[in-house]
């Protein structure tokens, strides 16, 4: 951000915060050239950039970011850039920068949040467009695997703003968003979900708590970042997603909570499977199941076997595949659902097979796709699911040379998720018919699918326009 001209007052605030903080114009400086070094961004300030900053000129954006970033590392709570001093107009996130990066400690986490949500909801193109980074995912393994353990909060004269029960309606609120994003796609709950999450949520975590009531808030705050994480990848918004379970996972770490760590490590590999980064799924998948082994309550193994499963799928792997799936169906064997959290009761012998089928999918081998996906699918299947694995099946039955089959049920599954908003979706449909109308161009059956699929989908280009 430029200077704005010589007519300049001084700033108090950040002297203000600078002072609080007990750090020197040269220690913030330094600080700053070594956060956003980290990040392999070269700002190099030095103490008349600080000098010059007290007197009232404005940083650059992405100079600014750091400066809050570093100031709310030292003083253990997220300071925002108004409270610098810096102007609001300022966009609340920067499209490529730290947040996708494991957060050095809760206060960064909670900051990086809040301007995350803030720009998410106002639709911020720099969130919007953000991209995913292929260098973030050793780092994020890494930093939840081996990193610092809870950062210790600071001493504060702040009532908790709580009751007894606040984790559990934070929980509760989660629960039925979460119902919502399986009937009707991601899209459909994601402002929802930043709304209250900005309203409610935020504040919490800004705010002093004794150490337990501060592990159950910042267990229920993960859980709802992991929604907010899976309904921007099922909106396409894959740099905001990213950046969001990176977020989450600092926050399941200071909750001490390893399965719902294990959970977004799963999450972000099958994000980084369906974005063709295969490798970074294979390893995330890794961690996840490194996170939750051997822990009370096994389904969250079982997922992260699963997410294995599907990206040595994509690699091609199918003996590797089978193993992870054999391996993760004789584990959920011995499921006792008590012992597991809530969150994770989505993922049944019905989703595990239903996984197994994307998995046979992409490896060509439609006898197993179709056997999975009837076991996939029964009378509790969610409405979202059922149209995912209809698709699925649809490709199955493609892929074995049944075309009556595969536009019968491509239809029906088109049909069902008509109400779906979620970019993944449109993305399967588009495949499929990328792929009967290269194997069938012209078949009557084929025509007779494309109408209906816009019929339902009207936004949907036809394939050649």
């Amino acid at each position: 951000m430029a200077p704005n001209g010589t007519n300049r007052e001084p700033n108090r605030r950040l002297a203000a915060v600078l002072a609080a903080a007990g750090v020197s114009n040269k220690g913030l400086a330094a600080r700053v050239a070594q956060a956003a070094g980290l990040d392999g961004h070269d700002i190099s300030p030095d103490h008349v950039s600080v000098r010059r900053w007290l007197d009232g000129v404005q940083p650059r954006e992405a100079t600014a970011r750091y400066i809050a970033q570093v100031l709310s590392s030292k003083l253990g709570r997220p300071v925002p850039l108004e409270e610098l001093g810096f102007k609001p107009e300022m966009p609340a996130v920067a499209p490529i920068t730290h947040d996708s990066a494991y957060p050095v400690d809760s206060a960064a986490a909670i900051t990086s949040l809040s301007g995350l949500v803030g720009a998410d909801l106002d639709d911020d193109a720099a969130v919007a467009q953000a991209p995913w980074l292929d260098s973030a995912a050793p780092g994020l393994i890494t930093g939840f695997l081996f990193g610092p353990s809870i950062t210790a909060p600071p001493a504060s004269d702040t009532k908790p703003i709580l009751t007894a029960n606040t984790a559990d309606a934070i929980r509760a609120t989660a629960a039925s968003l979460m119902d919502l994003d399986f009937r009707f796609g991601g899209g459909h709950v994601r402002r929802l979900l930043l709304f209250y999450f900005r309203s409610e949520i935020v504040p919490l975590l800004q705010a002093h708590h004794p150490a337990g009531q501060r592990r159950e808030i910042f267990r229920a705050a993960a859980e709802v970042v992991e929604l907010l994480g899976w309904s921007a990848y099922d909106a396409g918004r894959h740099g905001a997603a990213q950046r969001y379970y990176a977020q989450g996972l600092r926050l399941a770490r200071e909750a001490e909570d390893d399965l719902l760590g294990g959970w977004m490590l799963a999450s972000l590999s099958h994000q980084a499977n369906y974005l063709g980064k295969f490798n970074d799924a294979v390893q995330l998948a890794r961690a996840s199941f490194a996170a939750t082994r051997g822990k009370s309550g096994i389904t969250a193994a079982c997922l992260s076997l699963a997410m294995e499963a599907r990206a040595l799928a994509s690699l091609g792997d199918a003996r590797g595949c089978a193993i992870a799936i054999h391996n993760a169906e004789r584990l959920l064997e011995r499921q006792e659902t008590d012992q597991d959290p809530p969150w994770i009761s989505f993922f049944t012998a019905e989703e595990l097979a239903g996984e197994a089928a994307h998995c046979y999918r992409d490896l060509g081998m439609s006898a197993e796709v179709r056997s999975f996906g009837r076991q996939a699918l029964d009378m509790n299947t969610p409405p979202r699911t059922r149209a995912f694995i209809g698709m699925v099946n649809a490709a199955g039955a493609l892929n074995g040379g049944d075309l009556d089959e595969a536009v019968a049920v491509a239809s029906e599954a088109v049909t069902l998720g008509a109400a779906l908003q979620s970019d993944r979706y449109v993305r399967y449909l588009r495949d499929f018919e990328r792929a009967i109308s290269g194997r069938y161009p012209g078949d009557y059956r084929v025509v007779e699918f494309s109408n209906t699929l816009r019929l339902h989908h009207p936004n949907l280009a036809r394939q050649g326009d």
